[in-house]
């Protein structure tokens, strides 16, 4: 429960930045959202990976799966109302070949110099495919060594973005800190695991003290990882006390945190929907009053939501159960050929 509460907390904390961080800066607090993300998504990854044999090319196809289908509804969406005049940040690249980039997860200028993504927001699953392609690889490894070869990896990449003048943009892309925070929370999966029940409670404390010790240090080298000290201490004390039986079961919130991933793609798909009845209704101010932007936000949400239950699980569930029948039917190719050679 607690990562799916995490999960609602960066999804609605990302929206709410978006909206509101030109009216107080209370709210800049929303963009640490993505980090959050990124230390669950360590966290899942080892906890379930350990422990069970799992070819590359398997766990590859279980995250694409995951990730791309909605990731490029998205995106599709997104061109659809920028071909309608309805979104039109200045950012906006229109270029083909920029949006096959954006769709293949590679990061790339487009032709306003901006490296961001057809769907702006997407950037962060660029980071997110690169943990998977390194994660992955690293399946071919024994288990007690992935964590090491991640950790030695992942610290030399930041390491070497760090010593990097600027200027080189993919591969500062690649070498960001926010590496370290997927690192973080591989190791807080491995201290956990999924089920909270791996380590005897005073080891695992101070395993995680040592995990955020680490951090706070490396934050001096990287300013980034301030805020990735916080967040990684937020992910262990809602760990640890539902571990200790004291996370109570918020239905609410537990939806929000299903839904996160449609609310984190489809939120601009929100925002722009409401600009446009505003602009329609000849209503000059926009979404730069507070009440609209309430309303852009509960839009979001909602919109999130009806995605999440309606067009993200029917979806994925598909997309799934047709690749669990084509493994299926080369498992049994395989074995026929093996039948046949012997």
């Amino acid at each position: 429960m607690s990562l799916q509460y995490l999960r609602a907390l960066a999804a609605v904390g990302v929206v709410l930045f978006h909206q509101f961080q030109s009216v107080s800066p209370i709210f800049t607090v929303g963009r640490y959202g993505v980090g959050l993300f990124f230390v669950i998504s360590g966290i899942i990854m080892v906890s379930l990976t350990e422990g069970r044999s799992i070819r590359p090319l398997n766990f590859f196809i279980d995250r694409l799966t995951r990730v791309a289908p909605m990731y490029w509804l998205a995106t599709f969406v997104t061109s659809v109302l920028a071909a309608v005049g309805i979104y039109m940040p200045s950012t906006y690249s229109h270029g083909v070949v920029h949006l096959i980039l954006s769709c293949l997860f590679i990061p790339a200028l487009n032709e306003h110099g901006v490296m961001m993504p057809t769907l702006f927001i997407g950037w962060t699953l660029n980071y997110e495919m690169f943990f998977y392609l390194v994660f992955g690889m690293l399946l071919a490894v024994r288990g007690s060594y992935r964590l090491v070869l991640l950790s030695a990896i992942f610290l030399a990449l930041a390491s070497f973005g760090a010593m990097l003048p600027q200027g080189v943009d993919a591969v500062h892309f690649y070498t960001s800190p926010y590496l370290l925070e997927f690192l973080a929370g591989c190791c807080l999966g491995s201290i956990f695991g999924i089920s909270l029940t791996k380590l005897r409670p005073w080891p695992a404390l101070g395993l995680v003290m040592a995990v955020i010790g680490v951090m706070g240090c490396l934050a001096f080298v990287f300013p980034l990882l301030v805020s990735g000290t916080a967040t990684v201490l937020l992910v262990a004390a809602l760990m640890w006390a539902e571990r200790c039986g004291y996370m109570p079961t918020l239905p609410f919130a537990l939806m929000l945190g299903n839904a996160s991933y449609s609310i984190y793609l489809f939120q601009q798909v929100a925002f722009d929907a409401v600009q446009a009845v505003l602009r329609l209704l000849h209503y000059r101010p926009g979404l730069h009053t507070v009440p609209t932007k309430c309303l852009a936000v509960f839009l979001a949400i909602a919109l999130g939501v009806a995605i999440y239950r309606f067009v993200e699980v029917p979806l994925t569930k598909r997309i799934r159960k047709a690749i669990d029948s084509w493994q299926g039917m080369a498992e049994s190719s395989r074995k026929a050929a093996a039948t046949a050679r012997v």
